[in-house]
């Protein structure tokens, strides 16, 4: 064998395992950062807790306990209500931008998609606790409303789901913008030069042409936002009350305040669940519109 086939073994090992060490460090990391606790999640709500204290006697009495009562299902419906009208509200709010920012030729496009992004730059806490400094009976919310004469009184506007959904849109919304920014970026504007060359309109062209095929943002911006708004804990926690509670908070309180692992193991369980699911329709519907 020659000096060169031997010099050249190594390299060729090297380049063999490459492709097995990138992918292995990242799905280790998943492996004991996500996939590990969410087992232990997900089998902790299969059994029975006693004065506290987990037990091996498997049970579906933590599911059936939760959904049994009015007050739990009233949080978990909540929490979807809310996660569906942030995801709304943040495809509504962004698209334009989205929109705008992607088809202007201005010079300064680099500074408007930063300045659209600025809200990322502070915390979430910060940015719900500006909402709360805005929307307290004291704030400048019913201060305005007190001096123009809308009302007398200071109105009730915390803690309330309003309030909530307000939060979570304005925290979400760069997700949002990026999303469909990304989609619209990918949608050729010959075919919007080709639609008006044959007669149609700039609204036509838009509701036939550009708005089908920025669906998959749309989608895509539309199931970050829910799944996000349903995992939020810091804006209901601030925004909202013991009548607001979402699933999220109701996690912490049986963790920490009653120290129940079963039923918060239980109630994180359902809003795991929900989420893999909701990821897997979007995902299904996104790759489905992107084959048309």
């Amino acid at each position: 064998m020659s000096v060169a086939a031997l010099a050249s073994r190594p390299s060729r090992t090297i380049i063999a395992w490459r492709p097995i060490l990138l992918v292995g460090v990242p799905a280790a990391f998943l492996l004991f950062c996500f996939v590990l606790p969410n087992a232990f999640l997900l089998t902790s709500s299969a059994f029975k807790s006693e004065s506290q204290v987990l037990t091996n006697q498997l049970t579906t009495e933590n599911y059936g306990f939760l959904l049994g009562r009015a007050v739990y299902r009233g949080a978990i419906l909540r929490t979807f209500l809310i996660g569906a009208l942030v995801g709304l509200l943040v495809v509504v709010l962004s698209y334009p931008l989205a929109f705008f920012l992607a088809r202007t030729r201005s010079r300064w496009k680099g500074a408007l998609i930063a300045l659209s992004l600025s809200p990322l730059l502070a915390s979430v806490v910060v940015r719900t606790y500006g909402w709360w400094v805005l929307l307290n009976r004291e704030g400048a919310v019913n201060d305005l409303l007190r001096a123009t004469g809308i009302t007398s009184q200071s109105l009730p506007l915390l803690p309330s789901v309003g309030a909530i959904v307000i939060g979570l849109t304005h925290s979400l919304l760069p997700y949002g913008v990026l999303t469909i920014l990304s989609s619209l970026n990918g949608v050729n504007p010959s075919f919007e030069k080709a639609a008006m060359s044959l007669g149609a309109n700039r609204i036509r062209t838009f509701f036939e042409v550009t708005l089908p095929l920025s669906l998959p943002g749309i989608v895509g911006a539309f199931v970050i936002a829910f799944t996000l708004s349903i995992s939020a804990y810091a804006t209901p926690a601030i925004l909202g009350g013991p009548s607001t509670a979402t699933m999220a908070t109701l996690i912490y309180d049986f963790m920490t305040s009653l120290a129940d692992w079963a039923l918060g193991s239980a109630m994180g369980a359902l809003l795991i669940v929900s989420s893999m699911v909701l990821l897997v329709i979007g995902a299904v519907l996104g790759s489905k519109r992107e084959a048309l």
